[in-house]
């Protein structure tokens, strides 16, 4: 394969699908008063203002321009976007499904382009959220699209420009520091490592075990687990990396959790009252003996959490298979668990919203461990495909899709005509 196809064929998550003056025209009648579809409001405010959020998105991709004529659009969209990968996607699931679901794999190859198109929506949608079966389809308008929310809707929701420097998310040793001054459990900075030298470090950073991560890095790439701080440093070559003590899980989830911190990713967004509501959470746990994170991405597995009860659903990763209710090493229960003080995980999370103000959205990364829930991360803009897998329903019209159209519509002039 030349380069070129290879650069063709290769899946890409900066998208910007063609979308149909029927899909258009649809949005339109599902937005229009009284009905106020929040799927569809959020669809078009996307494709109304992405021109205006895409090059930012784009940026952070070097080398890697927003495509601006129709022409590129169509190309890239139609061929690389939706054929190749409808084909690859097909080639690799198509079996599995017709031996599960009886869809034959004709059948799936026409339901993955029609639907990508129609959407419009990434191929891989398909096998992700189920839509071979028919109860699931049925929905697939109402689903969002990590192209709309992290392309621009997210990119929208910004307040004000310095909230990154208010409200730190992103650097997280700022984001330590903050929650740190906001009086609330956050995982500690021991030290951080720049080009071979500790460059910060606590009076006794050497005490206990230690786990390292790259101070750019998200999704659980790159951390280490480290005995001292020396070896660390000798290792780390020019890599700039953040230092924190290794956190223990809470004795009820040793089953779960294995050799990694288990987290719970749970969503607040600010209410129309101005309060911060916890919308949904997902609880993500390793599935290989050894591995130290706990990411999807990385094998791991992730269950639904119930957001009034901490009650776990079964668990699943990202390929496509049967629910997991029992930990495939540990055999312990996932389906039907309760949480542990899942009550002090809300609390917290509530907390850690209000000192972030003015950010309207978070998805914070939680611990739970022995003495209390601990804070590790928080994102600005937490993916939705991982959420709408695993609970099974689109977050259009969930909490989710109600309050961020509620906020993007008071910001936004929400399109009536095209």
């Amino acid at each position: 394969m030349t380069g070129w196809l290879r650069r063709v064929a290769r899946r890409r998550e900066r998208v910007v699908p063609v979308v149909s003056r029927a899909t258009r025209r649809r949005w339109l009648r599902y937005a229009a008063e009284p009905a106020a579809d929040p799927a569809a409001t959020l669809h078009l405010l996307y494709l109304r203002y992405r021109d205006r959020f895409l090059p930012r998105y784009f940026a952070k991709f070097h080398a890697y321009p927003v495509p601006r004529n129709r022409f590129a659009r169509a190309w890239r969209w139609y061929l690389s976007d939706v054929l190749i990968q409808s084909l690859r996607l097909l080639r690799r699931n198509g079996r599995l499904v017709r031996g599960s679901a009886g869809v034959p794999l004709g059948r799936q190859l026409r339901e993955l382009v029609r639907l990508s198109v129609s959407l419009p929506s990434m191929p891989e949608n398909y096998y992700k959220f189920g839509w071979y079966l028919p109860e699931r389809r049925a929905s697939a308008g109402d689903y969002l699209h990590r192209h709309e929310t992290k392309g621009a809707l997210y990119e929208m929701l910004a307040t004000r420009p310095d909230l990154a420097r208010v409200a730190p998310l992103n650097d997280k040793v700022g984001f330590a520091d903050h929650a740190t001054a906001a009086g609330l459990p956050v995982v500690p900075t021991l030290a951080i490592v720049e080009n071979g030298e500790v460059v910060r470090a606590a009076a006794d950073p050497v005490a206990g075990e230690l786990f390292a991560k790259p101070l750019a890095g998200k999704g659980g790439r790159g951390a280490e687990r480290w005995d001292s701080l020396t070896g660390l440093v000798e290792r780390a070559g020019g890599r700039s990396l953040l230092v924190q003590p290794r956190l223990v899980n809470h004795p009820e989830l040793a089953d779960l959790a294995l050799d990694a911190l288990a987290t719970c990713r749970l969503i607040t967004i600010t209410d129309e009252a101005g309060e911060p509501e916890p919308v949904i959470a997902t609880f993500r746990m390793p599935a290989v003996a050894g591995v130290i994170v706990d990411n999807m991405h990385r094998g791991g597995l992730a269950a639904p959490v119930e957001i009034a009860t901490g009650v776990l659903g079964a668990g699943s990763g990202y390929a496509v298979g049967d629910p997991v209710t029992r930990h495939p090493v540990s055999g312990g229960p996932i389906e039907g668990r309760k949480l542990p003080l899942w009550d002090e995980v809300l609390a917290l999370a509530g907390r850690a919203h209000r000192a972030f103000a003015p950010r309207l959205l978070v998805g914070w990364d939680i611990a739970i461990g022995p003495a209390g829930p601990v804070l590790v991360e928080g994102n600005e803009q937490p993916g939705v495909d991982g959420l709408q897998r695993l609970h099974q329903l689109p977050l259009g019209p969930h909490r989710f899709g109600q309050l961020l159209a509620f906020h993007l519509g008071q910001r936004f002039e929400v399109p009536r005509r095209w």
